[in-house]
């Protein structure tokens, strides 16, 4: 598995919680390209990846697309705390948003042909984590034993 978001703190907890309900093989990562890093050096590559939308440098949509063009495989789950606002894209069109960010960014990922299996508005909770591991299969995700 491999977090990418750049809240340090937010990491530590969701390996905490992970830990707590048997996932141990985890990865992080403190930022899109950090992740694009740890995801191609990865042997065989991670199976769930969980990623934030707001990130500096190349933010959660640019590594989602970096990993379309990857063929993933992975199972991707989409966090952000900035649910209700806008990308700052240049690209961006109002006329075509029609919705939450993360619904937006759900469609613009599936489009690109990742399994995008859920979304989750901050802050994470054990609830969150919980249901994260259900959507993407618990026994999916501890059965890893890779270095992600």
């Amino acid at each position: 598995m491999l977090l990418v978001d750049d809240d340090v703190f937010l990491l530590e907890l969701m390996v905490e919680l992970l830990a707590s309900i048997g996932v141990t093989s985890v990865q992080v990562a403190h930022s899109g390209l950090e992740g694009l890093a740890s995801y191609r050096k990865s042997k065989p590559p991670p199976n769930v990846v969980v990623c934030d939308l707001c990130m500096p440098g190349l933010d959660g949509m640019e590594f989602l697309r970096h990993l379309a063009k990857e063929r993933c495989q992975a199972d991707i789950v989409i966090v952000s705390g900035h649910n209700r606002t806008p990308p700052n894209d240049p690209n961006w069109e109002l006329a075509k948003y029609d919705g939450p960010v993360l619904h937006l960014a759900e469609k613009m990922a599936r489009l690109q042909g990742l399994r995008v299996r859920a979304t989750f508005e901050k802050p994470i909770t054990r609830d969150k984590v919980l249901a994260m591991m259900q959507l993407v299969g618990h026994h999916h995700a501890a059965a890893s034993t890779t270095n992600c």
